[in-house]
């Protein structure tokens, strides 16, 4: 685990907010959010539903843009780009969704080679081989030629996962990826993702996964009400929650 109380000011951070707002119509669901993200960083953001956890991590890559702030990666301002520079720099923020959107007609083989080859102009025989690394990355090597129908849930996120990580990106973003598994097929999606933690891979992550975050991240932000209303370690947020709707959110979820 990365210590990242070493941080200092002169780094720069890989990504970083400052006064991120968001407003669907009259609903004001992200309120004035200040945080960065450091290289190798893992952050788990939790908080309870319709806190604007998936709302906030959409901004970060611009998949909703902000109502008012900045949003920065690696000293660029996402918010000041055209779209064509904005491109560029989303395939550096590989994204993993709670739906798998894997091309139905497409083998999984295919399915990772596609991005690579389309967008970076990569040669077929390169993205072959990188797929197949990839898909041994992820314990998926004997489903090259599967197609996703024939994948079960957990199988098919982590082929979202390996997509994702075909781009080469600096961080990876997660959005609740193991909500629409079945139980027993979370905990093949949180190894891949905790053995890419331990790689060094900088990654934000909305989860529920309480047992995930609490091993794995470097940090906890809570978000409730449109807010991040505290940020800690592992140890410290679930050991001694500072604030009260914090101290209400896991007395919820112990409960449970």
């Amino acid at each position: 685990m990365n210590n990242t109380q070493t941080q200092t000011a002169t780094t720069q951070p890989v990504i970083a907010v400052n006064h991120l707002k968001k407003t669907f119509g009259k609903n004001e669901v992200l309120k004035d959010i200040n945080e960065a993200v450091y290289d190798g960083q893992v952050i788990c953001l939790i908080g309870p539903s319709g806190a604007g956890k998936s709302t906030f991590l959409r901004c970060l890559n611009l998949l909703d843009k902000p109502t008012a702030g900045q949003v920065f990666f690696e000293g660029d301002e996402l918010t000041a780009l055209d779209d064509q520079h904005l491109d560029q720099l989303r395939q550096q923020m590989g994204m993993v969704f709670q739906s798998f959107n894997l091309f139905p007609h497409k083998s999984v083989l295919d399915n990772l080679k596609l991005a690579p080859m389309k967008v970076k102009d990569m040669p077929e025989e390169q993205a072959t081989q990188l797929a197949q690394k990839l898909l041994s990355q992820v314990g998926l090597a004997e489903k090259a030629e599967a197609f996703p129908d024939n994948l079960s849930g957990g199988q098919q996120q982590r082929v979202a996962i390996a997509r994702a990580l075909a781009m080469n990106p600096k961080v990876m973003l997660f959005d609740e990826p193991t909500s629409a598994l079945d139980p027993e097929m979370v905990g093949e999606v949180l190894k891949v993702m905790q053995d890419l933690a331990t790689d060094g891979m900088t990654m934000v992550v909305v989860t529920h996964e309480m047992g995930f975050a609490k091993n794995v991240a470097d940090q906890i932000w809570f978000m409730a009400d449109g807010y991040i209303q505290e940020t800690n370690s592992p140890q410290e947020f679930f050991a001694h929650p500072q604030t009260q709707r914090a101290q209400e959110f896991l007395a919820k979820i112990l409960e449970a």
